[in-house]
């Protein structure tokens, strides 16, 4: 519900939003980034205290989408459209996020409680013996809070549709297979990094990805497997990962779960601008499939005093009985 204040905001036809962030069960949502996006595609964000408050000043008066984007598995993005600023004057905008559908049963909203642990962190990237930023140590992913829309060829639209119409029902994870190949899921990632070679580690299947650092190129004759070949190589202080050779049975970006072919292309570039934080930005690329490449661009955030955990999906797996699996 939005409700017009009279309270003074910015001068010379400026004004302000303020409120507070809560959950579906009116916990505050602190550590949120809270968006204004104009009518021009300008975007100005503030992150929410750890009592979920908000509050963005010096916007010039006019039409604005309040967004917050996805945090986790958890929440849902949400969007308030048309929200009308005034010159001189505070709109109060409380925010209620709600719950992501296709998000993990048991989450208790965990990733908010990390992602504020780990927020302060400062400090420089550490670096490898041999002068390259060093990747090393366990990470929280997140989604790409602004992602844009796939655009597809018309089999793969229709396959989308069959998809969502059926409510997304027998995607690869429901079924204990391996995860979106795109490592853009919001779970733990945990890096172990040499000269030669680049490990992730994660709980879900097949819970690791090997990318060869020595040199060496993709093989000529590939057998399509869940998560590819990957080879890297440094460009200065970026790492460029680029994978091939992957089956088509994965289902690509979480909450969208997109089809694709064996043309699967993926290229990852890999920054570590300080300590604490990791931004990977992910070209998709399927001629088949895409009628352009997609673009994600997220930020992991450096947890090092967490661990990942063995776990295995078919031990205990409930979900099994009500879940179609033909």
């Amino acid at each position: 519900m939005l409700l017009l204040a009279a309270a003074l905001g910015a001068q010379g036809g400026r004004g302000a939003i303020a409120g507070r962030v809560t959950t579906d069960q009116d916990d505050a949502a602190s550590g949120v980034t809270v968006q204004a996006k104009d009518m021009a595609g300008k975007i100005s964000s503030v992150v929410a205290n750890k009592n979920g408050e908000f509050r963005l000043t010096n916007l010039p008066a006019g039409i604005y989408e309040i967004a917050v984007p996805q945090m986790g598995v958890r929440t849902a993005r949400y969007a308030q459209p048309n929200v009308m600023v005034e010159a001189g004057k505070t709109l109060t905008l409380n925010i209620k996020l709600m719950p992501n559908n296709f998000g993990i049963i048991g989450d208790d909203g965990g990733f908010l409680h990390i992602y504020n642990k780990y927020a302060n962190q400062k400090g420089p990237a550490p670096r490898t013996r041999d002068g390259h930023p060093d990747f090393s140590g366990v990470w929280l992913a997140n989604v790409d809070p602004n992602p844009t829309p796939a655009q597809m060829l018309p089999w793969a639209q229709q396959e989308w549709e069959r998809r969502r119409d059926r409510a997304f029902e027998g995607m690869p994870t429901s079924r204990c297979l391996p995860l979106d190949p795109t490592m853009t899921l919001p779970f733990f990632y945990k890096i172990v990094q040499t000269p030669t070679l680049l490990v992730h580690l994660f709980e879900q299947d097949p819970h690791y990805r090997q990318a060869f650092l020595d040199g060496r190129e993709h093989p000529k004759d590939l057998d399509p497997t869940w998560m590819g070949h990957t080879i890297g190589r440094w460009e200065k202080d970026t790492l460029v990962l680029d994978t091939v050779g992957l089956n088509d049975k994965s289902w690509l970006l979480q909450a969208i779960w997109l089809p694709h072919t064996e043309k699967l292309h993926i290229v990852s570039r890999y920054t570590r601008p300080d300590l604490a934080h990791l931004n990977i930005d992910v070209l998709i690329e399927d001629p088949d499939t895409f009628v352009k490449p997609v673009e994600r661009h997220v930020q992991w955030l450096f947890t090092p005093g967490e661990e990942i955990f063995e776990a295995i999906c078919s031990e205990n797996n409930k979900f099994l009985q009500y879940a179609d699996v033909k």
